[in-house]
């Protein structure tokens, strides 16, 4: 079984998604991932947030760093490896999997009853990604292995969460897929993480709540 940090907890899961999401329900513990291995690494994470959903949904982010800094310690060196503000995890520029957001209302200013972060990295090429790990010079890297430095580096964005989210915007800027794609509508993000990108001659904000998914 795969080893996980102090406060967090690994169940292995048929679908991690919908396993996570009716753990949350019945009110599991915060810090529960539901995890499966095989062409591709799942990973839905339970938090039992108590903040307003609006600064709750920075998990959405900080488990997307999680993942990159998690493929830089153990991948190879110098992977290139990205972040679109949708969620899409791109590896060599293409995509290799995706990070999503749920939870129950969409109230920006209420206290969520939960939050999940669900997360899938593929090692195999599917119908859904464009590349996969192995394909990009990743044949060393095990998805068990992946999971363990994920929760790792999870628990230590965490930890410099709690401080602010300073460090965890600088880090997810720099990762901004589309500033390596040089796209010109894309004006980076705001304090909230929310994107600001130009629109017919003017700046829209798309708040990151809009990225969650009702379950």
């Amino acid at each position: 079984m795969p080893e996980f940090p102090p406060l967090l907890r690994g169940v292995a899961a048929n679908d991690p998604r919908s396993e996570a999401v009716a753990a949350a329900r019945a009110g599991c513990d915060g810090g529960t991932i539901f995890w499966r291995t095989g062409d591709a690494l799942e990973m839905a994470v339970v938090f039992a947030p108590d903040v307003p959903l609006g600064r709750a949904a920075q998990m959405q982010p900080l488990c997307a760093v999680a993942l990159r800094d998690a493929l830089g310690a153990i991948g190879p060196t110098e992977l290139p490896v990205h972040l679109a503000w949708d969620g899409r995890v791109l590896v060599n520029g293409g995509v290799a999997g995706r990070v999503r957001l749920l939870a129950e209302g969409g109230d920006p200013e209420a206290i969520p009853d939960w939050l999940v972060v669900h997360l899938a990295i593929h090692f195999l090429p599917s119908d859904a990604t464009e590349t996969a790990l192995w394909q990009e010079g990743c044949g060393e890297v095990a998805p068990r292995a992946l999971l363990e430095s994920w929760a790792r580096h999870l628990m230590h964005g965490l930890a410099a969460w709690e401080d602010g989210p300073r460090a965890l915007h600088a880090d997810r800027s720099a990762a901004a897929w589309e500033l390596e794609a040089k796209d010109a509508d894309y004006l980076g993000l705001d304090a909230g993480f929310g994107r600001l990108r130009r629109a017919g001659g003017e700046t829209r904000l798309d708040p990151l709540t809009d990225l969650l998914e009702l379950p």
